[in-house]
């Protein structure tokens, strides 16, 4: 009944002290009050009567197929992704624009290689790229940058970072450009409807930028999906969370309180190193917070933005400057971010998260004088007075940021709970990347990166212990790429509800998750999943993760990670299902030279994470890619192949392709045997032609499948890939 009352609680301003009931209002207030010791039926009628009679009934509410709370990239790639299955949608956004953190201070992708942004982030890089290389032609940093290598990280040439205006309008433009989503600015999200364990809607109130609340609203959908950085519905609907961080694990060696040499020099240690008193104890702390203030070079001192007096609680021993910083956007502009001595706060990260709105305006203003004491120790102290807040930026909001970079908020219970160990390369993956999970939705390639919880306390920091940055963890060389599945989005019991954003996850997990263009992968996937529940009449935890996975596909979104296989390339689609079904080899370790390099992989050409869909396939890669992308059941009766040892990366399977082959009366893998038929060589690095390929298709499927189009051509591993596939169709 709780959830039930929830659209009478018409007054956002009252706790403000502002009375703004209106009489009939009040006298429903006062019924609501006077009858709940009756019996429920009672209650029910009764309240069903009062409603109908004031006007207030929920047939007269907004109704869409997907209400999306929060602008932010997750937000926008799920209400994209919905439209384009025809759904109504609406975007309600806390800010007056839309892009999250994006179009409010964060810069930059922090995507580590271009090639893993894709679907709708990928649109809005291309875009951005677009706006740099035509409009800001002239600009002096995109000439210099269009003249880098495009892989350099940051280059806006490459729409890898950018303005914040720019980021709002690209977002506005894309989502404008779908008639049946609708946008509401301003507005946050107080309260749910539920029927049952249902969230079958969402009550928000107005809140300018002052973070005073004012009308109250209520959008009823189909499916509700939370977007947001706190994941605020999860506390309304009552859906079981975690905050804070978990207790070292087998599965989470780094877990918990943790000293480390990351972000800070510590004198005769090796980098990536954990440090004694770690002692990896379970706490609901979170890592800082922060304004992403963008700051803008003027070129002179006494420039209009230049802070006339320190904000309230100013101590100069909080902060650390460079004055050799360059611009990293166009029109002179910086990101001011600051990490151990800067922009970043400890200490006020769980409270934000857990606090009302009315709660946030108090802690907004803490985070506010801080980093504003970071930009007035810049221009006093730093040695940089030419450096102020932008003046065509937030020209609503003083130039200020609209929004804190919340780093992590909840994060639900769901059917799946990613940990470190589903991130890296060695826990239970394979020395290059995580373990493989066949329902991704998503992928990651950021380190677990995790800003300091805790400290330091002065600048004569111990090593660890009392007073040291405590928490601090950069594992950029130990993790991913990695896959996300599904069921991290998709509450245990709860129904109508997904979290792109907030995902089921440990911690550890989502400091590398939470990476922008992972949740905008996230958010997109979401998008499909309830469009799709909508069209097959399902709970979304009966959603086919492959169907999610066919239109994400179709969307040009990555579900296994290449840094050579755009997606236009003919054979994306078929090497995505491959691999996801561990159809595909990939390189040996041995080939890789880690020892030595304390970056390891992070730092090699990226071959490591090569597909080589030009390159002619071999019979041991073929072996493998028929087996597993048939779903054919190993079958091994002895080692029969001299130059396919136990320990080759081609046995099981070629021995496979032999059991199979054997037990048909048209045999279909040719080898050599020796004279007394002991033993034999296969051969596993022969090409193979379409003819070959065919012939193995057809004889583990047992069927005659159509030849390929140019039978005695060598296939090269893309389209063995295709033809695989195609045999499947």
């Amino acid at each position: 009944m709780k959830r039930s009352l929830a659209l009478l609680k018409l007054d956002c301003t009252s706790s403000q002290g502002g009375d703004t009931m209106k009489g009939e209002e009040r006298f429903i207030s006062w019924l609501i009050n006077n009858i709940r010791h009756l019996r429920p039926i009672l209650n029910f009628v009764i309240l069903s009567a009062i409603i109908t009679l004031s006007g207030l009934a929920r047939d007269h509410e907004p109704n869409y197929d997907v209400v999306v709370i929060g602008g932010t990239p997750a937000g926008i790639a799920a209400a994209i992704a919905a439209a384009r299955a025809h759904k109504t949608v609406i975007i309600i956004e806390q800010a007056p624009v839309l892009g999250g953190v994006l179009s409010s201070g964060v810069l930059r992708l922090d995507d580590k290689y271009v090639e893993s942004n894709s679907g709708v982030m990928d649109e809005f890089r291309r875009r951005v790229k677009t706006y740099h290389r035509t409009v800001m032609a002239d600009d002096p940093l995109v000439k210099e940058h269009i003249k880098q290598n495009p892989p350099m990280r940051w280059n806006i040439t490459e729409g890898r970072a950018w303005e914040p205006h720019t980021s709002a309008r690209i977002y506005a433009e894309m989502v404008g450009e779908h008639k049946t989503i609708s946008m509401r600015f301003n507005e946050v999200a107080v309260d749910v409807i539920m029927k049952g364990q249902r969230v079958t809607g969402v009550i928000t109130c107005e809140r300018d930028n002052q973070g005073k609340l004012g009308a109250q609203h209520t959008y009823l959908g189909k499916i509700i999906i939370d977007g947001t950085y706190e994941s605020d519905l999860a506390e309304f609907a009552d859906i079981p969370y975690r905050i804070g961080r978990e207790a070292r694990s087998k599965e989470e060696p780094h877990a918990g309180h943790i000293y480390t040499t990351y972000f800070r020099n510590v004198p005769n240690t090796l980098p990536a190193t954990i440090l004694p008193e770690s002692t990896g104890e379970a706490d609901h702390r979170s890592q800082a917070f922060t304004y992403r203030i963008t700051a803008k070079d003027y070129g002179r001192s006494d420039h209009p933005h230049r802070l006339k007096k320190p904000p309230p609680g100013y101590d100069p021993a909080n902060y650390n400057w460079s004055p050799n910083r360059m611009p990293i956007i166009p029109n002179g502009k910086f990101d001011l971010l600051g990490i151990n001595w800067g922009g970043d706060l400890v200490g006020h990260g769980t409270r934000w998260v857990l606090a009302n709105w009315e709660e946030r305006v108090e802690i907004e203003k803490i985070y506010r004088n801080h980093d504003l004491g970071y930009l007035y120790y810049i221009q006093n102290e730093g040695g940089s007075p030419n450096i102020g807040l932008p003046d065509d930026e937030f020209q609503d909001n003083g130039n200020f940021p609209y929004r804190i970079y919340v780093r992590q908020g909840r994060r639900i219970e769901g059917l799946y709970t990613l940990t470190e160990s589903d991130l890296h390369k060695d826990l239970r993956g394979d020395g290059f990347r995580g373990p493989l999970h066949p329902d991704s939705v998503a992928i990651g390639i950021y380190g677990i990166d995790t800003h300091r919880v805790q400290g330091p306390d002065g600048r004569n920091e111990p090593r660890y212990g009392k007073g040291a940055a405590e928490g601090t963890l950069h594992l950029h060389d130990a993790t991913g790429p990695y896959q996300i599945p599904y069921g991290t989005l998709v509450p245990k019991e709860h129904n109508g509800i997904l979290f792109p954003v907030g995902i089921s996850s440990t911690h550890l997990a989502i400091c590398s998750v939470r990476m922008e263009p992972v949740w905008s992968s996230l958010g997109q996937a979401a998008g499909v999943a309830a469009a799709l529940a909508i069209d097959n009449k399902q709970e979304l935890r009966d959603v086919p993760v492959k169907q999610i996975q066919d239109e994400l596909l179709k969307q040009r979104s990555v579900l296994f990670f290449y840094t050579d296989l755009p997606t236009d390339n003919p054979a994306f689609t078929a090497v995505q299902k491959l691999s996801l079904l561990g159809a595909l080899a990939g390189p040996d370790i041995d080939d890789y030279n880690t020892a030595g390099n304390p970056k390891g992989l992070a730092t090699l050409e990226m071959t490591a994470y090569r597909f080589r869909p030009d390159e002619p396939i071999t019979l041991g890669e073929f072996s493998q890619m028929a087996v597993n992308g048939l779903q054919i059941p190993l079958s091994i009766t002895a080692s029969h192949f001299t130059d396919v040892p136990r320990g080759h990366h081609a046995y099981k399977y070629i021995e496979t392709l032999y059991d199979y082959s054997t037990q048909s009366k048209q045999p279909f893998l040719e080898f050599d045997p020796n004279e007394d038929f002991l033993s034999a060589r296969v051969h596993p690095d022969r090409k193979v032609n379409g003819t070959l390929a065919t012939k193995i298709i057809s004889g583990l499927l047992k069927k005659s499948v159509p030849i390929w189009h140019t039978p005695h051509t060598n296939l090269t591993r893309g389209n063995a890939a295709q033809l695989v596939i195609q045999s499947l169709e």
